[in-house]
């Protein structure tokens, strides 16, 4: 069986880099000449908890790209979809599986270009990073959920889970939406943990902030919910106990609970992309969450509001600080109890 690899970030490297020191048939493609480059003169790095490894691998360009493929991992930030998958689309045989190993609600689009059969959900809970050009880390084994939005397990899907289980823990799930929404809530945290160059312990360590985020919280939790997520609990909070419906002092307490774990040299989210100039993937996470908040004419303020900031900041039209929460107390904020 033959795969390949669209983005060899962390994801794609520390999973594809498993799935190749086992001895599987795998391409790897990135657009990042200097990791590219790296990965061919020295091999991928991958920093795990049960020992580092080190493994070549077959990494290209997307031009560079030759043959056909059984599966093809889409595993580039969100904002980058439609190119992986022009990219891949062409190299992928006339059966082949698309998993979305990403952030977001992307399936959807994978559906529209091979059909619902072909298309695979991943959400992966693994805190990852790259180092370096060609050197990717987790402090985590890491867990994975795989599935097919229709919710029924295929031939197909229980050969990904197969291939994937060996090398990491994966578990086939019939309600990949749902757990989807559920990791979406909590990369909705990272971009309101994304406007200070602060961690969460800081920015949200008084009552007033902490309020400001539960109602956020709410807010992301009620579109999903709408929209007819069911909703998995993870092991920072479960997302049914922060619906607008329950009482502010109730879901206060699930954000002071939360809050225990919090460290006060852990940035959350993609505040390093923004202080980088590199873009995110707000547009296909929260910006998700707004629009489908906005077409089921669900409020959505305070989202909308953090939207807003995310975009400016990445234009360099506002500065990271703390005032950025104030403002938005000052625009609307706390008002879901």
């Amino acid at each position: 069986m033959r795969m390949i690899v669209i983005g060899t970030g962390p994801i794609g490297g520390i999973i594809g880099g498993r799935l190749a020191r086992a001895g599987h048939d795998i391409m790897f493609v990135d657009v990042d000449k200097e990791h590219v480059e790296a990965i061919r003169a020295h091999g991928l790095q991958v920093d795990v908890p049960d020992g580092p490894f080190n493994v070549k691998v077959n990494i290209v360009f997307p031009q560079e790209i030759k043959g056909k493929f059984d599966i093809g991992f889409i595993a580039v930030r969100s904002n980058y979809t439609p190119d992986a998958l022009a990219t891949v689309l062409p190299a992928l045989n006339d059966d082949g599986l698309l998993v979305s190993m990403q952030n977001g609600i992307n399936p959807p689009l994978l559906e529209e270009k091979v059909g619902a059969d072909r298309t695979v959900g991943m959400a992966i809970r693994m805190g990852c990073r790259k180092v370096a050009p060609g050197h990717v880390q987790t402090s985590t084994r890491g867990h994975l959920y795989i599935g097919h939005l229709h919710g029924r397990t295929t031939p197909q899907l229980s050969r990904l889970h197969e291939l994937l289980d060996p090398v990491i823990d994966t578990e086939i799930s019939d309600n990949i939406r749902g757990v989807l929404w559920s990791k979406l809530t909590y990369t909705c945290l990272g971009f309101f943990g994304s406007l200070a160059d602060v961690a969460l312990a800081n920015s949200c360590a008084g009552d007033a902030n902490r309020r400001l985020l539960a109602d956020f919280l709410a807010e992301v939790v009620a579109v999903g919910s709408a929209a007819g997520a069911r909703f998995i609990g993870l092991a920072e909070y479960n997302p049914p106990d922060l619906h607008p419906s329950i009482p502010m002092e109730r879901r206060l307490g699930v954000i002071n609970e939360m809050a225990k774990s919090w460290k006060d040299d852990d940035r959350k989210g993609p505040l390093r992309q923004i202080q980088k100039g590199v873009p995110t993937e707000v547009d296909f996470t929260l910006g998700y969450v707004v629009r489908e908040g906005e077409r089921m004419n669900l409020p959505v303020p305070l989202g909308r509001r953090v939207l807003a900031m995310i975009h400016e900041l990445e234009a360099g039209k506002r500065q990271l600080g703390m005032e950025n929460y104030a403002e938005l107390h000052q625009s609307g904020g706390a008002k879901l109890r």
